[in-house]
């Protein structure tokens, strides 16, 4: 049986794109589509944001996520699995197989993460994350056995998928996603 732990990571700063997660696009914030895709999967069994921004707190309390605190330590360029460590460590169990990790700068994700989770499992895959059709990881969603993410160790055997989603770092990616966002709405 999966159990997922779903952590989004929405600080309130951004170097390239001032209040990026914070950014409205297709009527929502990049943060939105993300809770919203959380939100979707039914084998997520709890959702944390972990911010240092109120606003953005504000946001994900609106759709009943948990927020936590973002350590300073855990901002600017810090690698995002340490940010997944530190929280699954302080507010994760064992009862949970799966550590998802949800980037909000991808709004125009095309694959379901029951779909994802599933194919984790069925590969056997210690740790899965997705990839541009070019084959280079774009931070999109990070899948890792809860054991290794408890441990402080995420990634062994690594498999890919493949989710043509824009990484928000400009004007020009807002507006392209919010694009591929409308073209599948309507």
């Amino acid at each position: 049986m999966i159990k997922a732990f779903v952590i989004i990571p929405a600080k309130g700063d951004s170097k390239r794109l001032v209040g990026k997660n914070k950014r409205i696009i297709a009527g929502k914030t990049l943060l939105e589509h993300s809770i919203e895709y959380a939100k979707k999967s039914i084998l997520a069994s709890s959702i944390i944001v972990s911010t240092e921004d109120k606003e953005i707190k504000s946001i994900a309390e609106s759709y009943g996520v948990k927020v936590v605190g973002r350590d300073k330590d855990f901002m600017g360029e810090r690698e995002v699995a340490d940010v997944y460590v530190k929280i699954f460590q302080e507010y994760g169990d064992d009862s949970f197989t799966h550590v998802v990790g949800v980037q909000p700068d991808h709004p125009d994700r095309t694959i379901p993460l029951d779909k994802m989770l599933t194919y984790t499992v069925e590969n056997k895959y210690d740790d899965l994350f997705t990839v541009d059709p070019d084959g280079t990881r774009n931070g999109s969603i990070r899948i890792t056995k809860t054991e290794h993410v408890k441990s402080g160790y995420m990634s062994r055997r690594v498999g890919s998928m493949t989710d043509n989603c824009t990484n928000i770092h400009s004007e020009q990616d807002l507006l392209n996603a919010e694009k591929n966002i409308n073209e599948r709405l309507h």
